[in-house]
């Protein structure tokens, strides 16, 4: 197996650690084209997936279209769902989650694997208040520290709600997406691909700001 560039000797045994905690099967579904930046992220998916017999790594044509190519958006390569086995993803990653998004993607990793920390029952019930169907699309870049927070929290509320798909975008990569929404500074959180949002935000803030969507 070809090791991938982004996962350094200490960085893999953290991950080993802290994949350990899975207690049940993942699968890291990817949309993959030809370009660099794709082959990359399957270097780096089949690498992570070898560190523990509960990942799995699946690679679908992007050229046919599908429900789960829509509901991923292979509009934007490379596209990464992560998701329980079988189930379909609603925390999505478009580019390679490299620097600082190492952890949001950790961090969805462990929901899908019924390994992360509970939240406390005020905030799960504000996140049970969302009713609609609501995509959100994180446009971030890999050294922000507050883009990656950011991304975790709007993953997290899409997996403790079904309504809702949480995107993550390497703006860097997707130059038809900074000048169609005038990103100037990231992170910046566009809702249902009209509302766009700058700045920040803790949960309970991202939450108040969808459910006044």
């Amino acid at each position: 197996m070809e090791r991938s560039a982004l996962i350094s000797p200490e960085l893999e045994s953290q991950l080993t650690l802290l994949l350990q905690k899975l207690t049940t099967p993942v699968e890291l579904t990817c949309f993959a084209g030809t370009d660099d930046k794709s082959r990359e992220m399957v270097c780096f998916l089949n690498h992570l997936a070898s560190l523990s017999p509960k990942l799995s790594c699946s690679f679908p044509n992007p050229a046919q279209e599908s429900e789960l190519s829509q509901k991923m958006d292979t509009s934007l390569l490379p596209a990464t769902g992560v998701a329980p086995a079988g189930e379909v993803p609603r925390m999505i990653f478009h580019g390679i989650p490299g620097g600082k998004e190492i952890t949001a993607f950790a961090a969805a990793v462990l929901c899908a694997g019924q390994a992360a920390k509970p939240l406390d029952k005020p905030t799960l019930k504000d996140i049970g208040k969302l009713k609609k169907p609501m995509v959100l699309q994180v446009c971030v870049s890999l050294s922000c520290q507050h883009c990656a927070q950011l991304v975790a929290h709007a993953q997290r509320i899409a997996w403790e709600n079904p309504l809702v798909t949480a995107h993550m975008i390497d703006a860097n990569l997707y130059p038809q997406l900074v000048s169609a929404y005038n990103i100037t500074r990231v992170p910046l959180t566009v809702i249902d691909g009209s509302t766009a949002i700058p700045g920040g935000k803790t949960m309970a803030e991202l939450t108040t700001l969808l459910l006044k969507h």
